[in-house]
């Protein structure tokens, strides 16, 4: 039974996005469409009335302009909504991903030491984000990719598809919102490692944004790897979100298709001092298909971050309770794991982040 689980676990969860997804994209479909018939029914009554002058004509074309104007300002307010809780907590938390779509420069610098009751002890540096490169092209940026915040793999296996240094190019119109797609390549023991990123993100609702991630990314010793993620967040009250996530990972040397998914809280609070905090709650599992199908790891914890003494500062610490299992059909066994994290924001404006407007 657990076997049958860990085989649909992943997918249980994209079914759950793509009808929530679905659901919402037929009720927005349902009031565009009540809109729209309302309009058509006024303009008939307009046009209907023997007694309307050419002038008055060419005023109520006007007001008609006027309100599909109203209507397009309606829609984007209803996006900026949906996204602004979903920018705020990746900035805050520190989403590598995003930062490397900032439009300035945005560096962070970690310092993240691991304690854990089964596994090794380990401190690691990492830096990750963006320093764009305009002398070049103002499309060119240098990227370094620091951690996942929303990934749950904890054996200190880095992701194949991704490297911690390469550049990326930006392809087609910058002022397009829902699409974004790049050109990278990353730098590695075998040489460079070409790719392509494709990123789509809309608001299917006032309260609900939708992101996905496809990447594509060539090893020359190791051969092609792709990694795909569906990113569900939903904004409860100001400064509370809820986010579904899934990430799978797939090449010609993963264990089959390498997957986790996560369910997760975030709320943002201001201390006494005026610097800002967050909590981050969150239940996830991950797991591989090949060469036998199981879950690795079922997880639970808790992040506490803060800004401390200075606005580029932040401190972090997180405990969660692992239950993990090395192969198929051994026991599971649960563990604590504690990390704790100090961050320095480099390269950022603090009056023009979104680190400021929580308060």
């Amino acid at each position: 039974m657990p076997l049958m689980m860990s085989q649909y676990l992943p997918f249980l969860l994209s079914a759950i996005l793509v009808s929530a997804l679905s659901f919402h994209g037929t009720s927005a479909r349902a009031r565009e469409d009540t809109i729209s018939d309302t309009d058509e029914v006024e303009v008939s009554t307009e046009r209907s009335s023997d007694e309307m002058s050419c002038s008055d004509d060419g005023l109520s074309d006007e007001v008609i302009e006027s309100k599909d104007d109203w209507l397009e300002d309606g829609k984007d307010a209803v996006a900026r909504k949906a996204n602004e809780m979903t920018q705020w907590v990746d900035n805050f938390f520190g989403n590598d991903e995003r930062d490397l779509e900032q439009a300035e420069s945005r560096l962070r610098l970690r310092t993240i030491y691991n304690l854990d009751e089964r596994l090794d002890n380990e401190a690691k540096f990492r830096l990750g984000g963006k320093v764009s490169l305009p002398q070049i092209s103002k499309r060119l940026d240098l990227v370094f990719r620091g951690e996942d915040m929303d990934d749950f793999g904890d054996d200190g296996v880095e992701n194949p598809s991704e490297d911690r240094i390469g550049l990326q190019y930006q392809v087609g119109p910058k002022d397009i919102r829902k699409h974004r797609f790049d050109l990278t390549v990353g730098f590695g023991n075998s040489g460079p490692k070409p790719g392509v990123k494709y990123v789509y993100q809309d608001a299917v609702a006032e309260d609900l944004n939708f992101r996905f991630t496809q990447r594509f990314t060539y090893d020359l010793g190791e051969g092609g790897y792709g990694s795909s993620r569906f990113v569900l967040d939903k904004a409860l009250r100001e400064r509370e979100l809820v986010r579904a996530y899934t990430r799978f990972l797939y090449g010609e040397k993963t264990d089959g298709t390498e997957w986790s998914s996560s369910l997760s809280y975030a709320r943002g609070w201001q201390g006494d001092s005026g610097r800002v905090g967050a909590t981050w709650l969150y239940v996830g599992a991950d797991g591989q298909t090949e060469p036998y199908d199981f879950v690795k790891n079922y997880k639970v914890g808790a992040r506490l971050r803060r800004q401390d003494y200075r606005d580029w500062l932040f401190w972090e610490i997180e405990p969660s309770y692992n239950w993990r299992i090395d192969e198929p059909y051994f026991d599971r066994e649960g563990a604590w794991r504690i990390e704790v994290r100090l961050e320095f924001l480099l390269f950022d404006t603090p009056g023009e982040t979104l680190e400021k407007q929580i308060r």
